[in-house]
C-alpha cells in the first residue's frame, strides 16, 4: 500500500481532513498526559521537598503538603496503569486498536526512513523520506512509553507497599527499586519535554502545534508536513 493510499485510509467524509486519533484514543492519550505530567511533579516534589519550586505547595496547602503530595502521587499512578491496562485491551480486541498496534510494530523500511532523514538533516538529500502512518520516530515513542510504564509500575508498587517487599528484596533491593524508579523518571521527563513536545510544538512543519491530539484531524497539509 503506497502513501496515498494508507492517507485515503484514515480520511473521512471530507476530502481535506483526515482522522488522526478517535475520540476514544484523545481520551486515552489525554489520561496519559495528565496522570504522567501529576507523577512528575508529585514524584520530584517527594524526592525534593526542599527545592525552591516545591516549596510554595506549602503555602497553599499547608504542613499537610508532604502527605498530600504522596496521596496525589499515588491517584495518578492509579490512574496511569488504569488507562495502560484499557490501551491493552484496546490494541488486543479493538479492531482500530489492532491495526493501531500493527502499525506502531517495527518494519525494514522504518531503517531505509532513518537513513533518508540523517541524509536530508546532512544536506546530501534535497527531500524528505515519506512516511506511512506512523514515523520511526513514532514508533520509538510509543514502545519506549510501554517500556517506561511497565518499569515505574512495577517499581513503583515495590516502592508503594514497601512494609510487605521489604521482606523479600531486604534493604538492597529496595535501594535499587527506589534508583530504577528515580532514573527512570528523569529519563522519561526528559524524552517528553525534549523530544515529544519538540514534535508537537516546536517543529517548524507543525508550530504552533499538531492539533491532532486536541481535534483528533489533520489537514492534507497538516498531515504530508507531519509524515
Amino acid at each position: 500500500m503506497n502513501k496515498k493510499e494508507k492517507n485515503i485510509e484514515f480520511a473521512n467524509a471530507s476530502d481535506d481532513k483526515y482522522l488522526r486519533m478517535t475520540f476514544n484514543e484523545r481520551v486515552q492519550h489525554f489520561l496519559l498526559f495528565t496522570s504522567f505530567t501529576v507523577l512528575v511533579l508529585t514524584g520530584f516534589g517527594l524526592k525534593f521537598p526542599e527545592a525552591f519550586w516545591v516549596k510554595w505547595t506549602v503555602y497553599l496547602i499547608g504542613k499537610n503538603a508532604f502527605e498530600a503530595r504522596g496521596i496525589v502521587h499515588r491517584v495518578a499512578s492509579v490512574v496511569l496503569v488504569a488507562v495502560s491496562f484499557y490501551h491493552l485491551y484496546y490494541i488486543l480486541f479493538n479492531e482500530r486498536g489492532k491495526k493501531l498496534l500493527r502499525d506502531f510494530l517495527p518494519a525494514k523500511k522504518d531503517i531505509s526512513d532513518f537513513a533518508g532523514s540523517m541524509k536530508y538533516l546532512a544536506g546530501k538529500s534535497a527531500e524528505k523520506p515519506l512516511f506511512g502512518r506512523f514515523s520511526y520516530i513514532e514508533k520509538m515513542e510509543y514502545w519506549a512509553v510501554v517500556w517506561g510504564t511497565v518499569i515505574m509500575g512495577l517499581t513503583g508498587v515495590v516502592l508503594w507497599f514497601e512494609n510487605f517487599f521489604l521482606k523479600y528484596l531486604n534493604n538492597t533491593g529496595m535501594d535499587i527499586a527506589t534508583t530504577i524508579h528515580y532514573y527512570e523518571a528523569i529519563l522519561a521527563s526528559l524524552a517528553i519535554v525534549v523530544w515529544h513536545f519538540y514534535f508537537i510544538f516546536l517543529n517548524p512543519d507543525v508550530a504552533p502545534m499538531n492539533k491532532a491530539w486536541v481535534e483528533g484531524y489533520l489537514t492534507k497539509e497538516e498531515m504530508e508536513k507531519a509524515l
